[in-house]
């Protein structure tokens, strides 16, 4: 009866060399990936998409280094707002200017007292969000929409401001109160333009 020989589980001498190879080479690529020259990766070698979020650090890319239309408006405005102590666009804070107005009392009288005033107010962007009412000649009541209470400079501008001199009241529960009087003989007087300004 014939015998058959068993086959020996090893690996020939061929296939050893060939695993040693293949480790090689792959243990070279880590090496070679792990080792790279600074500035050696140039755009050209980056594929599209290929930097996703993840892969960029904490702080890695700052706002000098975008270009001006890298970065969407809306957040454009929340670095903006930032900058403005986190407040909202529009929003009033202590030291900020509230309000800023340029009021012609030349429509004003007994049969007129009330008026919208153009200008600029903080907390309001409505059309009327200033209004004025003539309490009595040379006497106003300015109120502010949405806004409490804030100091207020008054002065005259126009034709003779020379002539008048006004006042006007810290904004109190929203109004402020502007006086208007001849310079010559302190008469309240009508008909004079005020610019008035609030912090």
């Amino acid at each position: 009866m014939r015998q058959i020989k068993k086959r020996s589980l090893r690996p020939s001498p061929a296939l050893i060399v060939a695993f040693v190879a293949l480790f090689a080479a792959m243990g070279g690529v880590g090496y070679a990936a792990a080792k790279l020259k600074p500035a050696s990766v140039k755009t050209k070698t980056i594929h599209d998409g290929a930097v996703t979020t993840g892969k960029i650090a904490d702080g890695a890319v700052t706002t000098p280094k975008l270009a001006p239309d890298a970065v969407a408006p809306n957040a454009v405005y929340a670095m903006n707002a930032a900058k403005l102590g986190g407040a909202a666009p529009g929003e009033c804070q202590t030291g900020w200017l509230k309000v800023s107005a340029v009021i012609d009392t030349t429509n004003l009288n007994d049969a007129q007292p009330d008026g919208v005033v153009p200008g600029f107010d903080c907390a309001s962007k409505a059309a009327d969000a200033l209004s004025i009412h003539r309490d009595a000649v040379g006497r106003y009541t300015v109120t502010v929409a949405g806004i409490d209470s804030g100091t207020v400079v008054a002065g005259i501008s126009g034709a003779n401001p020379a002539n008048a001199v006004t006042a006007a009241s810290p904004i109190t529960n929203g109004q402020a109160i502007v006086k208007v009087w001849n310079n010559l003989d302190a008469q309240f007087v009508d008909g004079k333009t005020v610019s008035l300004l609030a912090f």
